[in-house]
């Protein structure tokens, strides 16, 4: 479990604009975690044309952006890798 003071500095984060992984997205919320489960962050992807969704039979409803869960922490509690090149996408997104 991540501790409150960083949890609120990833929150500070919310409504940003970043790239990651060649993917133009915003993080629009912050999962806690609990003792037995790791925090993510959500981000939502715009890509040029968004997935189609399914409703609960699977059959074609709308388009939409996706949303990426990328975790906090890694399996030994290190920040994730995932993570890590989120910040650098936050970065990169601010330089262009």
């Amino acid at each position: 479990m991540t501790d409150d003071a960083f949890t609120q500095r990833l929150r500070s984060l919310i409504g940003r604009n970043c790239y990651y992984f060649g993917r133009d997205c915003r993080i629009v919320e912050i999962l806690g975690g609990s003792d037995d489960e790791q925090g993510h962050l959500v981000l939502e992807a715009f890509d040029a044309v968004p997935p189609i969704q399914a409703d609960q039979f699977g059959q074609a409803v709308f388009r939409a952006n996706e949303h990426i869960e990328v975790p906090i922490q890694g399996p030994r509690g290190e920040f994730s890798e995932e993570l890590m090149h989120l910040l650098d996408g936050l970065e990169a997104e601010a330089v262009r």
